[in-house]
């Protein structure tokens, strides 16, 4: 019923969602915790719809529509990149004569894998668990970056966290079947650097093996970047060669246009300052945790090392001036139960009290955040629409992409 309610109308799902949720704090976690990631998410893609910024891809995004309107055979024969996930996508919402399906649909794809990690996280580790440990993260997982930021980014956030999917799938869940396989091999054909969080994927084992010494790579991603793409001939595959090509790029970027807006912009270096302590002080606490018992390393645990990685790729792409880091400083926070539930499993108050203090500040990111979203989004108009806004419309719109 709340699932209905929620996408009948999302302002009423929320007020419900936020009611339960205060009604169970210092009560035990509730057994059904898992129902409630697709009304969250359906709350949060309709933030994405009434989104009103032009600081962020999407109003990009909403001029390109325009050159999707042609026969779907004809748009994948001639896109070059062979990014066919996003000529679909795009064609679709073309179809559909509403561009704000976009965001609707992606801000949907990436909560709902948000929240459905987290609260399975949260099932399998109830009895450690308290519903204040769930509200903790939840701050994490929304103070460190905006929804609207997430989602204004579209294709690489959402790749990406499509491909973490189908890695708690395959190392947590066990689930390793066809369904699992084309989750990790889909989004590379959505946006072509996700060909280096499947990258990641492939080097987690590495991780876990030498630990410490993997921060090494932050040290030789960019001089690799810069070899393979003087070398592209010898790389296998159009896709791959893309992505080195588009690494370099971002790598040799650092004046003009956005770049040069960037370096003078605040926000962005409060942004990099503490997503840089952010990633630091949780790689620390996931080298420093272990088990004294057992000498169970927390990078032993499923899906850590992964983790771990994409914090480090984040930390490699520190002296790129446009937007990588924070796009893996993204994944890395919102993955954030992986990690903080092995870490706090160690019940020790070595580690307790760090923990605490790394969300005492959180509450920078958060500020800096509202900053940014106070100066950039139409508040108002968002309020208003988001409050009226309703199912019925996206039901609208699906009809037309499909049927007209």
């Amino acid at each position: 019923m709340l699932l209905l309610v929620t996408f009948i109308s999302p302002a009423i799902g929320l007020v419900l969602i936020l009611w339960i949720g205060f009604t169970q704090v210092g009560k035990a976690i509730p057994s059904n915790i898992k129902i409630l990631a697709m009304p969250i998410a359906l709350c949060i893609a309709q933030l994405g719809y009434v989104q009103t910024s032009s600081a962020s891809d999407l109003q990009r995004y909403y001029e390109n529509l325009q050159y999707y309107g042609g026969s779907l055979g004809s748009i994948l024969k001639n896109d070059s990149q062979a990014l066919y996930l996003r000529d679909l996508l795009m064609y679709l919402v073309h179809r559909s004569g509403d561009e704000r399906l976009l965001p609707y649909i992606v801000g949907f794809v990436i909560y709902w894998i948000v929240f459905y990690i987290l609260f399975d996280m949260v099932d399998r580790n109830r009895d450690l668990l308290k519903p204040r440990d769930v509200i903790c993260m939840i701050l994490i997982i929304f103070g460190i970056t905006f929804p609207t930021t997430a989602i204004g980014n579209i294709r690489f956030v959402t790749a990406s966290m499509i491909i973490s999917f189908a890695t708690y799938r395959d190392l947590i869940q066990k689930k390793r079947g066809l369904i699992t396989l084309l989750l990790y091999i889909v989004p590379i054909f959505l946006h072509t650097e996700a060909v280096f969080i499947l990258l990641i994927r492939v080097m987690q084992g590495v991780a876990r093996r030498i630990g410490l010494w993997s921060i090494l790579v932050v040290f030789f991603i960019p001089s690799l970047v810069y070899i393979a793409n003087n070398h592209l001939s010898l790389i296998p595959g159009s896709i791959l060669k893309s992505a080195v090509q588009r690494a370099e790029f971002y790598l040799s970027w650092n004046e003009g246009g956005f770049a040069t807006t960037l370096k003078s912009d605040p926000i962005n270096l409060v942004t990099r300052w503490y997503g840089t302590f952010f990633i630091l002080y949780v790689l620390g606490l996931i080298l420093y945790s272990v088990k004294k018992k057992d000498r169970i390393k927390i990078l032993d645990q499923p899906m850590v090392g992964y983790v771990f990685l994409v914090g480090v790729f984040g930390l490699a792409c520190l002296n790129i001036t446009t937007g990588a880091f924070w796009r893996f400083e993204t994944i890395f926070a919102v993955l954030c139960p992986i990690y903080l539930i092995p870490i706090k499993k160690l019940h020790t108050r070595a580690v307790g009290i760090p923990i605490k203090l790394l969300l005492i500040s959180i509450l920078i990111s958060i500020a800096n955040n509202v900053r940014f979203t106070y100066w950039n989004y139409r508040l108002s108009k968002m309020a208003v629409e988001y409050f009226v806004g309703s199912g019925i419309t996206i039901i609208v719109d699906f009809f037309k992409m499909i049927f007209m």
